[in-house]
């Protein structure tokens, strides 16, 4: 059974070229469903968006349409019904059908202007909520641990916790759709519970007794350097010295 030896997390593994090829062929296969999507997606957005300018336009004509007939309503409105009637009927008669045309019309606009905004409104939904979907799946990407509801139950608490603490309010909260803010405020959250635990263990170490052992030559040597890494993430504040703190209980 042929076989190739791979470098897998720094150690040589020996695999079937069996395997390879099934797992190129998968890769390649979901690059080529991947890439199919992507153009889908490209088409339907170029088609929604000329539907959606298309609808600008027909709305933007519907509004023409009722200031036209809204403006030679108001003008007839003018008109002298009774001395018309009196002067001449004919006219009189002509004026009231056109009258009654023009209004029936412009009630008529203003339903369609009522539809064409419903329909809008219903797109936008939409396209909102088929933005929330892609900022789950871009956040999953990031976070696969939050696939596990209960865990990503439990952190966005612990997140959204943290954001009020520091003096977000719940509508500003309900308003984050980003996954990226929702990341970054993890990263914040877990930068702040660690720097909260280096420090407290920081204080602890600082009034242990300092032990020394004399080598050789007789001078003694400090062999307890917490102090020494405490001292220094106080002044910092990084994660690097923090981290230093925690290796000196190692």
């Amino acid at each position: 059974m042929a076989t190739r030896k791979l470098i897998i997390d720094g150690k040589e593994v020996e695999v079937k070229l069996s395997e390879l090829k099934n797992g190129y062929q998968r890769q390649a296969d979901y690059t080529r469903k991947t890439m199919e999507l992507s153009e889908q997606r490209k088409a339907v957005e170029v088609e929604t968006q000329k539907a959606r300018y298309e609808r600008q336009q027909y709305a933007q004509g519907l509004q023409q349409q009722a200031t036209l007939l809204q403006a030679q309503l108001q003008e007839q409105n003018q008109i002298d019904w009774q001395k018309l009637l009196q002067d001449d009927p004919v006219e009189y008669l002509k004026q009231q059908h056109l009258a009654q045309e023009r209004q029936a019309r412009l009630q008529q606009t203003f339903a369609e202007q009522q539809r064409v905004a419903s329909v809008s409104q219903a797109e936008q939904q939409q396209a909102y909520q088929s933005y929330l979907s892609q900022q789950q799946d871009e956040l999953l990407a990031k976070l696969p641990d939050w696939k596990d509801e209960t865990k990503a139950k439990a952190e966005r608490e612990a997140i959204k916790g943290f954001l009020k603490g520091i003096g977000y309010t719940d509508k500003e909260l309900a308003a984050v759709s980003d996954h990226r803010a929702v990341v970054m405020a993890r990263k914040a959250m877990l930068y702040d519970q660690m720097m909260t635990k280096a420090q407290a263990a920081a204080k602890k170490v600082e009034h242990l007794p300092t032990k020394t052992v004399k080598p050789s030559g007789g001078e003694p040597v400090t062999l307890d350097k917490r102090g020494a890494a405490y001292q220094k993430l106080s002044k910092s504040g990084s994660i690097d010295d923090a981290a230093a703190v925690f290796r000196s209980f190692l």
